[in-house]
């Protein structure tokens, strides 16, 4: 409203200053007078970056890669080869503000899993379908959890995996660049359109929320990205509901030992996911640890770590605190984005894992 109304200067303080929300939505949930705040912030983001643009690097990222699957893989190969060339024991990364922790990060796969993913799986005969979002982090540095997830769907359903995906627009939205994240948007409409399957199933919490509530709000105009939407489920919700299938596969035996369950702002406040999780757990028999303030934001937002390193860090200490104290052994979150900010914040002696890492397949 201010900058609709001349009250506020675009300038690149106030770009700043709205580039310090995480866009949990964590506001907009408890406001009694139901208060877009965080649509607001989003909007506020968009009209600054049409007006004074966005740095040239995250322009070429989200506005050039992002919405182009082959550009995102060259980029992908490239970061494969640099980071043979810049190993992780350097001790480079520690010198770069914003970049400490990397070195304990997932490295990227030399092939990603859409290249070599099937298009379709079946499961027993007569199983429903479902189609799979494999997201960008699954893709390109964790092609063995995308492999773990379709392999616990396959068991029960029959599973598509549309090739030409790519990622959900998360990012993109975030800078406040709506055109690549509707293209991107389009894109998928089509793809899982095209799938007709009766699910689609992500194993990353904020893609769930970005194809469930963001595509619809970016194609409102076409009533099939609403209906799109209500299909879209993060994997433990679809897990959760399996008892029989849980109690069968039982723990993978290198994951024992007293787990606690983060809840992502976009699972839990978005999508209103929370229990799922740890239903699907105690169905396997996991051994949960209840961790204070398990529902609170770890700091991580995409890009904000490495934006507002500082302020990402004095967000994460909090939870890792609470960890500590819950005296689990393992810590698992459902989104991709939280997974990141755990695994370099927490020491490496942890694993940090998505839930359903903890299945045995």
């Amino acid at each position: 409203k201010g900058l609709d109304d001349g009250t506020l200067q675009p300038d690149r303080h106030l770009q700043k200053t709205l580039g310090r929300c995480l866009l949990c939505g964590r506001c907009s949930d408890n406001c009694p007078n139901f208060t877009p705040a965080k649509e607001g912030l989003q909007a506020g983001r968009a009209a600054l970056a049409g007006r004074l643009g966005v740095p040239f690097s995250k322009r070429l990222l989200l506005a050039e890669a992002l919405p182009q699957p082959r550009r995102l893989d060259a980029a992908a190969s490239a970061g494969f080869w640099a980071q043979k060339a810049l190993p992780a024991e350097s001790g480079l990364l520690h010198r770069l503000s914003g970049l400490e922790g990397l070195e304990r990060l997932p490295r990227l796969a030399r092939t990603p899993f859409l290249e070599k993913a099937p298009v379709e799986i079946a499961g027993p005969k007569g199983a429903p379908r479902v189609a799979f979002f494999v997201g960008c982090v699954a893709n390109y540095m964790r092609p063995e959890l995308a492999r773990r997830a379709v392999a616990l769907l396959a068991k029960r359903f029959n599973v598509i995996i549309p090739p030409g995906q790519g990622c959900c627009g998360l990012p993109a939205l975030a800078a406040g660049l709506a055109e690549p994240a509707r293209k991107l948007a389009k894109r998928h409409l089509a793809l899982f359109n095209a799938a007709k399957a009766d699910l689609v199933v992500t194993a990353c919490g904020s893609c769930a929320h970005t194809l469930a509530t963001e595509l619809p709000a970016l194609l409102r105009q076409v009533g099939s990205a609403t209906h799109l939407g209500g299909k879209i489920r993060e994997i433990s919700q679809v897990l959760a509901e399996e008892k029989a299938l849980l109690a069968g596969l039982g723990l993978d035996p290198d994951m024992r030992g007293p787990v606690a369950v983060h809840d992502p702002c976009h699972l839990k406040i978005g999508m209103g996911v929370s229990e799922e999780p740890r239903e699907m757990l105690k169905g396997a028999g996991a051994d949960l640890a209840p961790m204070n303030g398990a529902d609170q934001c770890c700091g991580g937002g995409g890009l904000f770590a490495v934006n507002e390193p500082e302020l990402s860090s004095a967000i994460f200490q909090p939870r890792a605190q609470a960890f500590t104290v819950s005296g689990a052994q393992i810590l698992a979150t459902s989104c991709s984005g939280c997974a990141i900010q755990w695994r370099r914040g927490l020491d490496a002696d942890y694993p940090v894992i998505h839930p359903i890492e903890i299945l045995s397949v």
